[in-house]
């Protein structure tokens, strides 16, 4: 069964979705916006650091604010049809992301053909890298995901721990019942292949 994810708590002194739309509306440049934004952002979990705020707090508190921001992100690129979306997955979907860590991203597709969503696709990673988010991304499609899942405890622990960032939430809703892993493994191959991956990345 997938894992219940981590429930955030909005934070509104940390940032303001809202408020920030408005910022972007008026702005010159959208790339300095977002650059002088996580900044802004990262200087206040870096402060409350310091000041002694519990670990959980700041690490949880940094997902949600990538969570926030990758939705306007999202908003900004022309989506021609409710057959894709954008999906949090391994450490970042449980809600977990420290600093200087990779953004796990998948963008889900609901069907193999990926020509409709080319051109936005190009100009979205390239607008994620122009803003400076060290993020990891693949785009795959619901059938690719679960073949891939089939083969790979990897990608099956990171589809587990997935979460909808924007877009129609029913791509994870039929993704996850493909991957359940109470159908595609078996409890013992699951835990035996667990414990040859912790294996292998202890050799690493």
């Amino acid at each position: 069964m997938p894992l219940t994810p981590y429930e955030f708590e909005p934070d509104p002194s940390l940032f303001n979705k809202h408020a920030f739309r408005q910022q972007l509306a008026k702005a010159k440049s959208s790339i300095s916006l977002f650059k002088q934004t996580i900044k802004s952002v990262q200087d206040k979990l870096d402060q409350r650091f310091l000041e002694g705020a519990d670990i959980r707090d700041l690490v949880h508190g940094r997902a949600w604010f990538i969570d926030q921001l990758l939705s306007v992100v999202w908003e900004q690129f022309e989506w021609p049809d409710n057959n894709i979306s954008l999906l949090a997955v391994g450490g970042y979907g449980r809600g977990e992301l420290h600093p200087h860590s990779d953004i796990d991203l998948l963008i889900l597709l609901r069907n193999d053909d990926d020509t409709p969503y080319r051109d936005s696709l190009e100009r979205l990673i390239t607008f994620m890298w122009d803003i400076s988010l060290d993020i990891g991304h693949s785009v795959r499609s619901i059938d690719q995901c679960t073949e891939m899942a089939a083969k790979d405890i990897t990608v099956i622990t990171n589809l587990i721990e997935s979460r909808t960032l924007s877009g129609p939430i029913d791509l994870l809703n039929t993704l996850q019942l493909h991957v359940d892993i109470s159908q595609m493994w078996d409890g013992h191959s699951f835990y035996q292949a667990k414990i040859a991956e912790q294996k292998l990345a202890v050799l690493e």
